[in-house]
């Protein structure tokens, strides 16, 4: 006589469906979890660096190749500055000059903030070529500095001064400034030099000086 019952199917154990040394159930990658995990930072955040992630930064560097490799697959290229000790993402450029797709959200910088980062960079060059190794300022310094840039039409005083706050806050946001430990100081992150080379601040001067044509831009002394 045969037994045609069909033996009841064994329970999942806890690793059902988990890969090999896989961090979920279903994992597919490769990458080890650190490198995951800056993977992740550098495609949230503007930068990595040294100073503000030493771990992530370590991790980065051990792992160019596998970073770099998984930001192409998504036409992003991985940037890395030793000298500031800086990385980046930035949008990979098509050799025939078409566009790739693109998971950047490309925003022009506002007024206040074109401003704040000339001023700062300027700030920056001025305190390094002094010997300083780190640049900090106040939240009132930066405001009045966008302040000094103001159109000659320009009457209501209160709303420029708040433009100006949040052209500081967005800088803050985006880490370009850091905070220290007294309230409304800032430290001025090695990302500006990189983000700002020569030719950027030209065309930032040039759209500062149309968009504001009754005032004279602050002027990039030994770009």
């Amino acid at each position: 006589m045969i037994d045609d019952t069909t033996a009841p199917e064994a329970a999942p154990g806890p690793d059902a469906g988990l890969e090999e040394d896989g961090l979920f159930p279903g994992d597919a990658g490769t990458l080890a979890e650190p490198v995951r995990t800056v993977l992740v930072q550098l495609l949230k955040r503007r930068y990595v660096s040294a100073a503000q992630h030493p771990q992530s930064w370590r991790v980065l560097v051990e792992n160019q190749r596998s970073l770099r490799s998984r930001l192409n697959d998504v036409f992003l290229d991985l940037v890395v500055n030793h000298d500031y000790q800086v990385a980046y993402k930035q949008q990979a450029a098509s050799p025939t000059g078409d566009r790739f797709p693109t998971l950047l959200f490309d925003q022009p910088w506002s007024r206040e903030e074109t401003v704040l980062l000339i001023c700062l960079r300027r700030l920056a060059r001025s305190r390094s070529a002094a010997g300083d190794t780190e640049v900090f300022v106040d939240r009132a310094e930066l405001i009045d500095e966008v302040g000094h840039f103001r159109p000659l039409s320009s009457t209501n005083q209160a709303r420029d001064e708040q433009q100006a706050a949040l052209g500081v806050d967005s800088l803050l946001r985006q880490e370009v400034l850091l905070r220290t430990g007294t309230e409304n100081r800032y430290r001025v992150s090695p990302i500006l030099e990189v983000l700002l080379p020569v030719d950027v601040v030209q065309r930032l001067v040039a759209e500062l000086t149309a968009h504001n044509s009754t005032h004279p831009a602050p002027v990039e002394e030994n770009a």
